[in-house]
């Protein structure tokens, strides 16, 4: 095992808890709960959560939120979203420190629990009957027998679903050209602004992706391409319009918008804008844009691969419902 695997090893033994390898997943039952932690991104393998299934009467309050956050300095937040909990903690880059950290909040989850009278549950249907914990999708659940089979199904079916939708390549072109427009807003906004940042290519990626996945029906590799082609021409028209809008504010009294659009080679001939100054402005902008997209890309990627399938946590029995 790699050293971020033994140092998850180590803490799973300090919580008295398990450790599954395959999914990088802390688990187990520790009191009357039914735990999990986890690193929610796995870019930061340091700032964990701690997740449960619970219910109560009425659910967790605001007031409650802050008690808890305000006991504890290494808490990001708490939050309930249906029968679950979980816990953000903050980035501790110190091993040693992280751990007595988590052992200091899982144990006060437990308490804090039991004070506000939450008893452990299936995620789903909220009874209080034995539970496994699973992955579904890219999150997690503690689920009954009934319900993880009923999910199972109904993701099956929803996974059949979208395997036998066409893609409509046309239309998902017209939407990746649609959702662009986001990216080359942000070009220019920032240029506006004096800076050239990565966010713009992530605005970019995401609004060209998910464009085309929503008029297009379904985003496939082909969609992918296609998406990164869109994304390197609209980078391009993009700094050629905020150029455009420098050249609009120096003889705007004399030509229309349009006219300094089409000017800029001309200009860049001419030696009117330096060709260098112009050139490296966009490969700046292309590098933003590859430092931004390619994690976008790779996301959507990672993240149909895991939509339609349920893990569970502590064994090899991964469920697959969708390959395209």
């Amino acid at each position: 095992m790699g050293r971020q695997s033994d140092n998850y090893v180590a803490l799973a033994g300090a919580l008295g808890l398990s450790y599954d390898s395959a999914n990088n997943v802390i688990y187990g039952k520790k009191g009357d709960y039914d735990i999990l932690v986890y690193a929610a991104d796995a870019r930061y393998p340091n700032t964990l959560s701690i997740h449960t299934a619970v219910r109560r009467g009425v659910p967790l309050t605001n007031e409650e939120s802050k008690e808890f956050t305000k006991s504890l300095s290494q808490v990001t937040g708490i939050k309930q979203e249906g029968n679950q909990i979980t816990v953000t903690q903050k980035n501790i880059a110190n091993w040693a420190k992280l751990q007595e950290a988590m052992v200091q909040s899982v144990n006060s989850l437990l308490a804090f629990l039991q004070v506000k009278s939450f008893q452990p549950c299936c995620s789903v249907c909220g009874q209080s009957v034995e539970v496994e914990p699973y992955q579904v999708s890219s999150g997690y659940m503690h689920l009954c027998p009934d319900c993880e089979v009923n999910l199972r199904g109904n993701m099956m079916t929803v996974a059949t679903q979208k395997q036998n939708k066409k893609e409509n390549v046309v239309a998902g072109i017209v939407g990746a050209l649609l959702g662009s427009l986001l990216g080359v807003l942000s070009i220019i906004i920032l240029s506006r602004l004096g800076y050239v940042a990565a966010i713009s290519g992530v605005i970019m990626a995401v609004g060209v992706l998910k464009g085309y996945e929503m008029l297009g029906g379904k985003l496939t590799k082909k969609g992918i391409v296609i998406g990164v082609i869109i994304m390197l021409v609209m980078t391009y028209i993009g700094d050629r319009i905020d150029w455009a809008i420098v050249i609009y504010g120096e003889i705007g009294d004399y030509y229309s918008f349009f006219d300094c659009y089409r000017m800029l080679p001309i200009m860049l001939q001419e030696e009117f804008i330096e060709m260098g100054s112009y050139i490296g402005n966009l490969v700046l902008i292309y590098i933003f844009l590859l430092v931004g997209a390619v994690p976008s890309i790779i996301g959507s990627v990672q993240d149909k691969k895991t939509s339609d399938r349920i893990v569970k946590i502590g064994s090899l029995s991964t469920y697959n419902t969708y390959q395209n």
